[in-house]
Order: C-alpha cells, then structure tokens, then sequence
C-alpha cells in the first residue's frame, strides 16, 4: 500500500496524548458520608497518583480512532503491480505531419522534416511507431503493424526514407480528422495488440498550427485521457501574409458582356508587419510593368475588397499577382475566362414576333444576351416545327395546340428528359396537354373571374422557385391574373402543384413525364391574361425554369484544391470520353458518364477537351488555409486534448524512468488518478465511525454513575 499524502501519518503521534491522560489522571479517594465528624480527627486529603493505566479497551479504541483519521487524511491506495522491474517504458507513438499549403512557407518544411526525423531517431526498439501526414485528408505512410513487421535496425532507415519523400502539397488543413486518425488508430492497435506494457500513448504533431486549420471533427469527439499530445510548432519567417480571393458577384450569370472588372479580396494576416501591398495581372512569361501595377493599404487583420482593371485579352485564362509581402504561396489568384454558352429555347405559338399582345414579344426580350449566357430564341408555328428543333432546344415553351403528328416529337423530348412550358392559353388547349402527359383526357373550362386573380400557396421549397423563398423576392400579390382556365387537378394523377390561384384553381403544375417535367401554367403573362410579363418576377422565373431543365445549374466562378468539380456543369458532352489537361501540363482521361472530376490538386487553370470544344476552369488555395496566423494554443485545450511541451521522446523516457523533478510530478500525477479510481479513503472513514460508536457506548457504560445508593447509618 502506498499513501498519495504520506506526510499526514505523522499525525499517529497524536496517539500518544490518550495515553498520557490515562496515565497522569489524579483522583482523591472515595468519599464517604457520616452523620456526624465530632469523632473523627481532621487529616488533609491524601490523592492517590496512578501511575498505571486504566480502562485499557476505551484508550485502545481512541488510539484506534487517531490513527484511522490519520490514515485516512494520508490518501492510501494500491498501486499496480509494476511485474518486472527491469521491463524498459514503451509508447504507442503516432508522429503526424502537416503537409498542407500553408508548410510552404520558406523554410517551414526543411525544419518540420528536422523535427520528425529527431522523434523518429527518439524511439526506442520497445516502442510502437505509426507515421501519418495530413492536409485535407489524413494518410498512413507506416502503421503500427507495419513498424513491428520490420526489423528493428532498419526501421529509423525506413522510416526516415518515407520522410525524405514527402512534399507540401495544396490543400487546406483539416487539423481535427487528423487528431481524431491518430487518436483512433491508437486505440485500434491497443485493442488489436492486447499488450499492456505501454505506459503512455502519445501523438507527436509537426505543425504551423495556422488558424485556418479545421478542429469541427474534434467537437464531436471525445479525446482519450490516456493519450497526450506533443506539439511541435514549426515557426514561420515573417509574419506578413496577405492573400487573395476572388469575389463572384450575385451577376455572374446574367452581367452584360464586355464587363470584365473582377473583384477580389485582400486580406492581412493578424501578426503582419507590413500593409502596403502590390496587384497586377502577370502575362504569359509572369512579367508586368509598373503602370498596371495597382498599389493599396491593408492594416494587420483586416481585408480590403478591390475592383482591379480588365485584362488586355479577358478571352484567354489569367491571374493575378500580389506583391509586397513575405510568403508567395498564397499570392497567385487563377481567373478562369467566362464561357459563354448558348441556350435554345424552341418557341411553338402563333403570335408574331413584333406583336406586343403576344406572348412571344415578351419572350424575346426576356432572354437577352448576357455574360455567360447566350439565349437563342426559336420560334415555330404548331405545325411547322422539326424533330431537329426539338432535339436542339434546351427549353420547349408551347402557347397553342399542336397537331397529333408532331406530338410524339414532344413526347419523345420529355421522355428523354426535356423540359417544356405549357401555357394554357385557351381551354382547347387542354388535349395537347393530356396527350403530352399520356392521360386519355382532361377536362378544361374558363375560369369565372370578377375583378382579377392572384396567386397564392406557393410552394417556395420547390427547387423551380426556391429562389423566391426569401420574404423579399417571395411577394406575388402585386400580380393580378384577369382570366385563367380552370383544369380538375384529380384528373391529372401525380401532378404536382406549385401554385393556386386565390379561388383555388391550379394555376402552376408539374407532371413528370418519365425523366422528364411538365410546367403547365392555367394563364398566360400576355396582357390580355395577365400582369405576369410587366412583373419584376417574370425574368427571374423563366431563368428559374431554363435551370430547373438543367441548362444552367451555373458554373462556378472559381474551385478551391480538393473541391469535386461536377462534370454536367462543365461540358454538355455526356457519351463521349474527356480529357482534362492539368495545370502541370499531366492529362487525366474520363471515362464517359463520369459525375465529377476530383484531382483539384493543384492551383491553376484546367482545361477540359471534349468535342464540344475546350473548356477552362479555375482551381485556388481555400481562403482559411491563408490563414496563417498561430492559432492560440487555448483552442485545442477548450477540446479536451492533453498538450505537453516539446522535450522529445527520449527525454520523455528518461523523465518517466528517473528521478526528475518531472519524473516525480508525472508519478504523482498518476499515483493521484489511482488514488482517485480506489477511493480507499472512504473505507477508512467508515471504519473510523464505527469504532467511534463503540468507543462512545464503552466509555458511557465505564463512566455512569453507581446504581448502589449509600444508606444512613442508624
């Protein structure tokens, strides 16, 4: 047994005081009580001095009872048993390395090598050694098994070979997946080894710990109190970073051509020592003279947004260069050039072009040209369109009835995905529409309106007007419908109604048509049905319905490395196989209906080849990985995670098998959580009340008065 306080035993020679009272106790002798003293002579009282000890049982208890309190104030536990003393101290070790951008920073890397070479060479043969390096993704380069599989002299040479080969690559810093792997992977090799000589498991991390490093995987997490965390902060030179991001604007999609400014964001580090910084375009061989040089201000941990001037040629890829601060890695800004793409939209109406009753004068002007986008619109009578028009269109809006040979055409387009706007212009327009849906018949008649309609009960969750959910852009009471045809929606099975009129009546709905989707819409937006076309929400929604169909889900402005970028947004080539040139010049191969390409590793422009011509697009650093400020070391201790400060392995080791100063402070720490799990203390306590309790009754019984009264003498 062992004592966590051992200094409190010395409070047993207290017992000594009971012990001392039971023996210099004086007492005079018993009294007797007379009638009478006249014949007695008069002596001084004679007091008996006890030398020997009385009541052996009560003072016994009492000493019993200090020495319990004592015992108990001095902790007691039972240590484990240590087996053979001779058995060296081994450790489960994770050396986990940062290999994100950020650890490109001058120098940065060469000293994060040095250090993870010196806690190799630290283990020892008893321990067991796993190697990792992390950015977004975590990655085993030797796993525990691995390492005992190997000879023990060549595992530093191994190990030390796999260092050698690692390079910072452009991913960002997932910090908190790659605690959670090595904590995990810990524990999985104590669970699979069942060995319990380790003494301590510990996770060695070479690191700048930046800022921008991701910890959401540790808040879900419950960090073992048996493995500790060894940082090893790699210092960078400097502290001025600034970066750049680009900004897309809520116009990218629908900005006049021409307009080529962009906007990007500057930002400063917290700790920067400098705030004066440089912006220019850099040209094919990265030279630029001083004239396009845009100068700006940014203080230490603040971000300025800048409109920089336009480019020479906007046609062609470009980036940006900042200057002025004392890392690089993050100073290129990759700008992809807008692709204009074309959108056919196959009009099927009656009405002239020119004529502002229509409804496909409105439809003209609606799909102007714009940045990114290149809307065609086609427009054919009932009978006059081709099954070529048809299978080029993007969107198919229809205004008038079309006669049964043509309609398989349309039903062909749906079937195969196509999307088409039904416009209910007249109650006869109803047979076309059941026959687009397959439905034997439908009945349609002209609404009874008053004054006018409006809509309401709009299912804003829809993804077709979603982008009106937000209370600003969600009002449609200033639109008033003056007729509208009134169509039974049970007759229409699975339809799906986005919109009713304010009596009721379906007047916007959905059915599927195999892959495709029907809109029917019970009015027209001409001004003899409607107020739709002299709306605000009329643009809007008809972009609404060409993205729904698929034509424009949107591109984005720019990808960040690691980002998965969808190939439906890229390239409309879906049977043929592609290429994708990467920004080292290395080409990858796509295999045809291949969802998304994932080998962002890079920042640059990547250039997609497929026969529908050549494609850019532009992969960046993530914003946070700029971050590059020391994250405050208080944030990972907020987590649960045990830190201790760098004295490397083997002085670990030396510290846990010597009598340092932090030898002792550990084997206390951990005496004090053995201690703590037994709770020993408690007994002792409730030992100590029980032998209190007889000591009461005993000493009550010893010390009552006598029960044989004294009688008066006669």
């Amino acid at each position: 047994m062992s004592f966590l306080y051992p200094l409190f035993l010395a409070g047993i020679a207290a017992v000594s005081l009971p012990i001392i009272l039971h023996m210099i106790r004086r007492q005079t002798r018993k009294r007797v009580t007379f009638s009478s003293l006249m014949f007695l002579r008069t002596a001084v009282p004679r007091f008996k001095n006890r030398s020997h000890i009385e009541n052996l049982p009560l003072l016994i208890l009492r000493c019993i009872i200090l020495c319990l309190l004592a015992f108990a104030f001095s902790r007691p536990f039972f240590p484990r048993q240590a087996g053979n003393a001779q058995v060296p101290v081994a450790s489960r070790v994770v050396l986990l390395i940062d290999s994100s951008a950020s650890m490109r920073r001058a120098g940065m890397w060469t000293q994060a090598i040095s250090e993870a070479q010196s806690a190799v060479s630290d283990v020892s043969g008893a321990d067991r050694l796993s190697v990792m390096k992390f950015d977004q993704g975590t990655e085993t380069l030797i796993g525990f098994e691995q390492w005992d599989a190997m000879d023990s002299s060549r595992r530093t040479a191994v190990a030390a070979e796999q260092l050698s080969k690692l390079s910072p690559g452009w991913a960002m810093t997932n910090l908190g997946n790659a605690l959670v792997a090595a904590a995990e992977a810990i524990e999985d090799d104590e669970v699979n080894d069942g060995q319990q000589n380790f003494r301590t498991h510990q996770i060695v991390l070479v690191t700048d710990l930046q800022k921008g490093s991701s910890l959401n995987a540790l808040h879900a997490y419950e960090w073992p109190q048996s493995t500790e965390l060894l940082l090893k902060l790699i210092p960078a030179k400097g502290t001025t970073n600034a970066s750049l991001q680009l900004i897309a604007g809520k116009d990218y999609l629908t900005r006049p051509a021409g307009n080529d400014q962009v906007s990007v964001r500057i930002a400063n580090s917290s700790d920067a020592a400098v705030e004066r910084f440089g912006l220019s375009w850099a040209g094919e061989d990265s030279t630029e003279t001083s004239e396009r040089t845009t100068e700006m201000y940014v203080p230490a941990g603040h971000s300025v947004v800048v409109r920089v001037p336009p480019r020479t040629d906007s046609s062609t890829p470009g980036k940006l260069i900042l200057t002025g601060d004392d890392h690089d890695f993050d100073n290129t800004l990759y700008v992809a050039p807008d692709l204009t793409r074309q959108a056919n939209i196959l009009y099927i109406g009656s009405e002239k072009a020119a004529d502002s009753g229509g409804m496909l004068f409105y439809i003209e002007r609606a799909f102007g040209a714009a940045g990114v986008l290149d809307p065609h619109v086609i427009s054919r009578p009932p009978d006059g369109f081709t099954d070529a028009n048809v299978a080029s269109a993007h969107l198919i809006i229809a205004t008038d009835a079309i006669t049964p040979g043509k309609i398989g055409s349309l039903r062909r387009y749906l079937e195969s995905g196509g999307t088409v706007l039904w416009v209910m212009k007249s109650p006869e327009a109803a047979g076309t529409m059941a026959a687009l849906a397959g439905i034997d018949t439908v009945e349609s008649e002209e609404s009874d309106v008053s004054t006018y309609a409006m809509l309401s009960r709009i299912e804003f969750k829809h993804p077709l007007l979603s982008p009106f959910s937000e209370p600003r852009f969600g009002d449609f009471t200033r639109i008033h419908f003056w007729k509208h045809r009134r169509i039974d929606i049970n007759d229409l099975p699975g339809a799906e109604v986005l919109a009713f009129f304010d009596d009721n009546d379906p007047a916007l709905f959905e059915l599927h048509v195999d892959k495709g989707s029907l809109l029917v819409l019970a009015s027209g937006w001409h001004p003899s049905d409607s107020q739709l076309a002299l709306s605000t929400k009329f643009v809007p929604l008809l972009y609404s319905i060409l993205e729904y169909g698929g034509v424009i889900a949107g591109r984005q402005a720019q990808y960040f490395v690691g980002d998965n970028v969808p190939m439906s947004l890229l390239s409309r080539s879906e049977s043929e196989k592609l290429e994708i040139l990467k920004p080292n010049d290395s080409i990858i191969g796509l295999n045809a209906g291949r969802q998304s390409f994932t080998q962002t590793d890079l920042p640059g422009i990547y250039t997609i080849k497929s026969p529908d011509g050549d494609q850019n697009f532009a992969v960046n650093l993530p914003a946070k990985e700029c971050q590059t400020a020391v994250m405050p070391i208080e944030d990972l201790e907020a987590l649960g995670l045990s830190l201790k400060q760098s004295a490397g392995l083997a002085g670990e080791r030396a510290e846990l098998s010597g009598d340092s100063r932090y030898a002792r402070a550990s084997r206390r720490s951990s005496f004090a959580e053995l201690e703590y799990d037994q709770k020993v203390w408690r007994w002792v306590f409730i030992g100590l009340l029980a032998v209190s309790f007889i000591e009461i009754a005993l000493a009550g019984w010893l010390t009552r008065s006598p029960s044989i009264s004294q009688g008066e003498q006669t």
